[in-house]
């Protein structure tokens, strides 16, 4: 029985061990019309500090003008603001959104995303996520100085197959002695 402790013990362990510190990200930036389409793809590696600042070379800043926009990563979260003008509009377009992608390095997988915001509009039927990817439709949202949203992403490790399949095999083995 201490042993079958022993392991359950060291699940939760393993669950915190998810981060994107380290990690390199992949920031999109999908606006659509129906007959113009952009699709902007910036690579950044997460670490201390913000990421990526518009004005800034990133390819994002083609598209988000603003020169006041940053996005900003830490180990679980995601944090988009802006400091710019008051009023300025997202537009009410067929696809206006950013999306995250290669989160965790495959090394985890999301099981949920907790939103905090201050953009009138913006809840969470807006957000959609999976697997190693969340996105966040911004269409037609309304953007004042001091506006951010910050997605808190829970994730669960994704064992590798020989570390799982040693898991489950010593589960099976205590099992088995159990009953005797």
């Amino acid at each position: 029985m201490k042993k079958l402790l022993a392991v359950a013990a060291l699940l939760p362990t393993l669950a915190s061990a998810a981060s994107l510190l380290e990690s390199s990200v992949n920031v999109h930036y999908h606006l659509s019309d129906g007959a113009n389409t952009i699709n902007t793809l910036d690579k950044v590696v997460v670490g201390t500090g913000v990421e990526l600042t518009c004005s800034g070379d990133a390819d994002l800043c083609n598209v988000l003008t603003a020169p006041t926009q940053t996005l900003d990563f830490s180990a679980n979260a995601i944090r988009y603001s802006y400091s710019g003008v008051a009023g300025t509009n997202f537009l009410d377009t067929q696809h206006n959104r950013f999306q995250f992608t290669s989160l965790y390095d495959g090394g985890a997988a999301l099981t949920g995303v907790q939103l905090t915001t201050n953009i009138a509009g913006l809840d969470a039927s807006r957000i959609s996520f999976g697997g190693h990817m969340v996105s966040v439709d911004m269409r037609g949202l309304q953007v004042n100085t001091g506006a951010f949203f910050e997605l808190g992403l829970q994730a669960t490790p994704v064992p590798e197959p020989a570390s799982a399949a040693l898991l489950f095999g010593g589960l099976a083995l205590l099992a088995a002695r159990r009953r005797r």
